[in-house]
């Protein structure tokens, strides 16, 4: 079993505990955050051990690997003490906030030849990976279109959370737009030759909604929205000459069905997995098993490729 350290103990560290508890090929072994006390609660309610530092857990040789699980804008340094204690980084996304943060880090391990992984999880759920391979069987032949949205509504009366604050990183395009750009770049194997946008600002100078097109040069376009303003359904569709896919909550899904022309409905895949964070944590480990310092499915140019576009999108 591989012992995590969780960087952070927040809300999304809390669920990434909980699937530890359900992996069977990792376990939690200790967590850190930058109040000690709130770690003493956190290892109080999840297990494990509990130290007063982010650098304290790192220099624990029983710690192989760790979750980041921190604001947007901490991820790139704390990687970075990671990775120089031969640590193996799973990062929740987005890594990284800015392209060269990015490329520093990637830079760092490839030197150090130490695993580090976005945990864009969406791309490791079974549902995906079937979809994936319905597109390669020519199942809906020639693929056309992807639509994929991503948007709930944050409360502006909130103003304390990291959503509205520029200073953590906060928008749009960060927190829920890199969901639908990186299914996109997922099932098309790389970056669109060309992107088109519009973005609305909320009063905190944050990107509150961000509509985008992406172009590939097979003539597939995709239609992509995300926002913190308002709600919206987050049905993924994929269309093509003879049929269509189609994927209920597309960056945790888990249902996936297969339209072929008159025929309709011809084939529907069920995940029983309700927590797809397991899925992740096996991938991750398998990598880590194999001595390989990065994904083949969440890959360094895919994680570089959303850090250029965020960049270019948000200035």
């Amino acid at each position: 079993m591989i012992k995590f350290g969780i960087l952070g103990c927040g809300n999304i560290a809390r669920r990434f505990a909980k699937a530890l508890a359900k992996s069977e090929k990792a376990e939690l072994f200790a967590c850190a955050a930058r109040d000690p006390e709130r770690a003493e609660k956190f290892a109080g309610e999840y297990g494990g051990k509990a130290f007063e530092s982010y650098e304290a857990l790192l220099a624990d040789p029983s710690v192989q690997a760790v979750y980041i699980a921190t604001v947007h804008n901490t991820h790139a340094e704390l990687a970075k003490m990671a990775i120089l204690a031969g640590k193996a980084v799973l990062c929740e996304k987005p890594f990284f906030v800015h392209a060269g943060e990015a490329r520093e880090v990637m830079a760092l391990a490839k030197e150090k030849q130490v695993l580090i992984m976005e945990g864009f999880w969406t791309r490791t759920q079974p549902a995906y990976q079937k979809v994936v391979s319905w597109l390669k069987e020519g199942k809906i032949g020639k693929l056309r279109m992807i639509r994929a949205s991503f948007c709930f509504a944050m409360p502006q009366w909130l103003k304390d959370s990291r959503i509205w604050k520029k200073e953590t990183a906060g928008g749009a395009f960060l927190d829920a737009g890199v969901y639908p750009y990186e299914f996109v770049t997922g099932l098309m194997g790389g970056a669109p030759k060309e992107l088109q946008y519009m973005v609305d600002l909320a009063p905190t100078g944050v990107d509150m909604t961000v509509a985008f097109n992406m172009r590939y040069p097979d003539g597939v376009i995709a239609n992509c929205l995300t926002s913190v303003g308002g709600s919206m359904d987050s049905t993924g569709i994929l269309s093509g000459s003879e049929g269509y896919i189609e994927m209920d909550y597309f960056l945790g899904c888990r249902t996936a069905r297969l339209y072929q022309g008159r025929q309709g409905l011809v084939e529907t895949f069920e995940d029983p997995e309700e927590e797809g964070f397991v899925h992740e944590i096996g991938h991750f480990c398998d990598l880590m098993e194999a001595g390989k310092i990065e994904s083949d499915i969440n890959t360094w140019a895919l994680t570089l490729d959303f850090a250029e576009k965020a960049d270019r999108i948000l200035g």
